[in-house]
């Protein structure tokens, strides 16, 4: 499999590939660090709900072509990709890209074999100490990453102060009138969700200032309801 072309998948709605893990109450799940509105909310538990045979199914394949997965393979495969673009590219639509330390040097790697893409990862894995320190250190080494701390209306007054102290961006879910975080920054409204503009998170040309692929500062990223 070390071999095989790793999963990824075009989501319209986004405008870009992504690669994806077993997400929310899947048995296999890699969302270890998420919180009781993530879980309550989760639109792929409804899914597994419906549909749990063909879940299952994408849940273990995904999660093996994650533990197996190399920036050379991935560079390769989107290399043969022409029609769409392959400049932003998103870990994960589903699951958790950084669910142990053990995925810190997957993304490195992936990230050094593609330097001229930038990657998108929001996660909550911040919620761990040891794993916050370890993924800002990656913040560092790997300038085409785009992190943010997923949030959402779990997250306390002192989670977000920390998160500010250490110069996080965020991404909020769970509450349209909240539009300033809870230590008073302005929130950038998500085009995508506010606006249903269709395929701007993959255009080169949008978000790169003030939204979620500005590098120059933290951010803060409201999502709408939906």
């Amino acid at each position: 499999m070390t071999k095989a072309t790793p999963l990824h998948r075009w989501c319209k709605d986004i405008g870009m590939f992504a690669v994806d893990r077993p997400h929310g109450i899947s048995p296999i799940s890699s969302c270890m660090h998420a919180t009781k509105y993530c879980i309550q909310t989760c639109y792929n538990n409804a899914f597994s709900i419906m549909y749990p045979e063909a879940m299952a199914n994408r849940d273990r394949a995904n999660e093996a072509s994650w533990l197996v997965i190399t920036g050379d393979a991935l560079k390769a495969a989107l290399d043969r990709k022409y029609k769409r673009q392959t400049d932003r590219f998103r870990f994960m639509t589903r699951g958790e890209a950084f669910k142990t330390h053990d995925d810190l040097e997957r993304v490195i790697d992936i990230a050094d074999s593609n330097p001229d893409r930038i990657f998108w990862i929001p996660t909550k894995a911040w919620r761990r100490p040891m794993l916050r320190l370890a993924i800002q250190a990656l913040m560092e080494i790997c300038p085409n990453l785009r992190i943010l701390a997923s949030t959402d209306p779990n997250t306390t007054p002192e989670e977000q102060a920390m998160l500010d102290e250490n110069g996080w961006s965020t991404m909020f879910y769970g509450n349209d009138d909240q539009l300033e975080t809870l230590t008073g920054s302005d929130r950038y409204k998500c085009p995508k969700t506010w606006s249903h503009d269709l395929g701007a998170c993959g255009d080169p040309k949008r978000c790169s200032s003030g939204g979620c692929f500005d590098n120059s500062r933290p951010v803060h990223i409201h999502l709408k309801e939906h």
